[in-house]
């Protein structure tokens, strides 16, 4: 019986490519790609590398395919902000109460948002979705 896993991508962006990383037990695996498809991708080859060998004997991984292995992921701001450049730093700012350069400054990596800040800002995004999500074309 194939066992599934849930695993989160942390996704980051690095000079001119996307980091992806991933910590599960028994492992800290890194990699980049130009997509988050790319990185995802070289992930589950490391995963399937890591089962094969380090992870054959190990407990938390019995039963579990490399294919089988579910991803979800979180984005530094830099990587959101590049990935999903259709979200627009200035609404976003205007919906979490933030300066709006200042959220550039996070979104280019000059500053790091507070663990508050940051959760402003996923809100604020959330907020938007949601309202997109509402939208009826006439």
């Amino acid at each position: 019986m194939t066992s599934v896993k849930h695993i989160v991508i942390i996704l980051e962006k690095g000079g001119d490519e996307l980091g992806g990383r991933v910590r599960a037990p028994g492992f800290l695996l890194t990699t980049t790609g130009n997509s988050t498809e790319e990185v995802t991708a070289n992930l589950r080859e490391l995963i399937a590398d890591f089962l094969e060998h380090e992870g054959r004997g190990m407990a938390e991984w019995e039963g579990v395919k490399a294919d089988a292995i579910e991803f979800s992921y979180e984005y530094d701001l830099t990587a959101l902000f590049e990935i999903f450049d259709a979200i627009k730093i200035n609404s976003v700012a205007s919906l979490a109460g933030l300066n709006q350069s200042l959220l550039r400054q996070y979104a280019t990596g000059k500053k790091r948002p507070s663990e508050r800040q940051a959760k402003k800002i996923e809100e604020a995004i959330h907020q938007l979705g949601q309202r997109l999500m509402a939208v009826t074309i006439a």
